[in-house]
């Protein structure tokens, strides 16, 4: 993908998210355009906030535990990420240029994961006072796994947005947000 068709996308879902009545916080500028796959990234992706007590935070979580190997079968890199850190993106950037070659490695195998990370959505409420906020952690309550292509992913939060927030309200048992 070219830079301005990047732009593009990450100006669409800004004008997505102003459209529905909310504020996405999201730093186009901190990921490459060839590399979308949530597998190169880790920690905080981007904030949708609903309102000024409200949020939903998008996050690349999990471990991901990853070889590569080259077309011969020899061994090339080995990754360990406990800490959602983007170290895959430090160690195989060297050897797939973009997304296309990630998804080649992989149905070759020649990219073999034992553990891989993935995109979820959770919820921060702050009460009047509150500063920090109280995280509200939806994974063991609903499927709030989204897409592995991190636009994809905000799109999917920005489309599922109501459901999310109900979500958020369920589980931190929260009536004025």
């Amino acid at each position: 993908m070219t830079q301005e068709q990047y732009k593009r996308k990450c100006d669409a879902l800004f004008n997505k998210a102003k459209s529905i009545g909310v504020e996405l916080s999201f730093h186009p500028e901190s990921f490459n355009p060839d590399r979308l796959s949530c597998l190169w990234y880790g920690g905080y992706l981007a904030n949708i906030k609903i309102t000024d007590t409200l949020s939903v935070e998008l996050g690349i979580h999990s471990d991901v535990y990853a070889e590569l190997s080259d077309k011969d079968g020899q061994f090339l890199t080995y990754v360990k990420d406990k800490g959602n850190t983007g170290r895959f993106y430090e160690e195989m950037s060297p050897y797939l240029q973009n997304d296309q070659e990630l998804l080649e490695a992989l149905d070759d195998g020649r990219l073999k994961l034992d553990n891989n990370n993935w995109v979820e959505y959770d919820g921060v409420y702050k009460a009047k006072d509150d500063t920090m906020g109280v995280f509200i952690d939806l994974g063991l309550v609903v499927d709030n796994i989204l897409d592995d292509d991190i636009l994809t992913a905000i799109n999917e939060a920005l489309d599922r947005i109501d459901d999310i927030v109900q979500e958020i309200k369920a589980e931190g048992d929260i009536d004025d947000a």
